[in-house]
């Protein structure tokens, strides 16, 4: 019985590791279009998940909540990290 527990344990965290990276192309994705506020809706609430998952996972094992750490700290890079270089860097002299 605990094996069950455990594996059904381990998909839900592997499912709140996709989905928060998920929520967080999709935020990406949407910028600029008329679905960029129900995606950063979502990008906040798999923050709010992934947060309590982790600090939940804390006495179970250590190493699902540094992967949820990591997963959190990924999630905010690809919402932050502008990889299109659209910004012109201009010198004022």
């Amino acid at each position: 019985m605990y094996a069950l527990n455990s594996s059904l344990a381990l998909w839900c965290l592997v499912g709140i590791h996709i989905g928060g990276l998920c929520s967080a192309v999709l935020a990406r994705a949407t910028q600029g279009t008329r679905l960029e506020s129900p995606s950063h809706r979502l990008f906040f609430l798999a923050m709010a998940v992934v947060g309590v998952a982790m600090m939940g996972s804390l006495p179970w094992s250590r190493g699902c909540c540094l992967a949820l750490g990591t997963t959190l700290s990924l999630m905010v890079l690809t919402v932050v990290w502008d990889v299109r270089g659209q910004h012109e860097l201009t010198l004022d002299r």
